[in-house]
């Protein structure tokens, strides 16, 4: 994982510590927090641009992107769109 010291914005910048994982696609060390508005939170990995889930808060953005399933085998595919 890693542990970032970020400063987050409002009336006293203050240091958080905070522990995101590396991107699940490429494995980068490199992500974002990025928002709309208030309300709408989400990180995205600075090389492959992979998404995380959409969260009100930026803790529950943080939690959502760490969130990994553990899964044995291969997809099926269920749709192929060169056919």
């Amino acid at each position: 994982m890693i542990n970032n010291k970020t400063k987050e914005k409002g009336d006293d910048m203050m240091e958080k510590d905070e522990k995101i994982k590396p991107c699940p696609f490429c494995g980068s060390k490199e992500v974002d927090i990025c928002r709309t508005n208030k309300q709408a939170c989400w990180i995205r990995c600075h090389k492959c641009e992979a998404e995380g889930n959409c969260a009100e808060k930026r803790e529950d953005a943080i939690t959502e992107w760490n969130k990994r399933v553990d899964v044995e085998g291969y997809a099926s595919i269920i749709v192929d769109d060169e056919n």
